[in-house]
């Protein structure tokens, strides 16, 4: 009888995989999957002045891991900073042309890859699929 995997260990296997995948196909655009979840951030977000901090809330990562995807982003021209006016401690984040640029081209490498991810699911076990992961997310997330 073949051993039974821990889904954390699942989950941990197929963040390794995905992201090395994701990651080939991103390097031609000069960017890594972690860049890349920031700009998506910055692209989808209604908000008109965004913050290294709503970054870190929205993503679940730490001050550091932010602060050094938002200097690389902005070395390589996709983002600028500018402090804020309503408060001096902080500084707004924006985007370049540069990534406006390779928008399209990241939303067809990010739906190619979620297609591998869901290759031989009906639509409906990929929306089930969906939900299950946003619990999974909403469970361990804090509070």
């Amino acid at each position: 009888m073949r051993e039974r995997k821990t889904i954390g260990f699942l989950i941990k296997q197929i963040n390794n995989v995905y992201e090395k995948d994701f990651n080939k196909m991103l390097k031609n655009l000069g960017i890594t999957s972690s860049q890349c979840a920031v700009l998506d951030y910055l692209f989808q977000s209604s908000e008109e002045e965004i913050t290294q901090r709503d970054i870190e809330r929205n993503l679940c990562l730490k001050n550091p891991t932010v602060t050094g995807l938002l200097k690389r982003l902005e070395e390589k021209g996709f983002i600028f900073s500018v402090p804020s006016p309503t408060d001096g401690r902080c500084k707004n984040i924006y985007l370049t042309e540069k990534a406006y640029d390779i928008q399209k081209k990241m939303e067809a490498s990010r739906k190619k890859s979620d297609k591998m991810l869901t290759l031989g699911m009906t639509k409906r076990e990929v929306e089930a699929f969906e939900r299950a992961l946003e619990k999974v997310l909403y469970n361990i997330s804090e509070p």
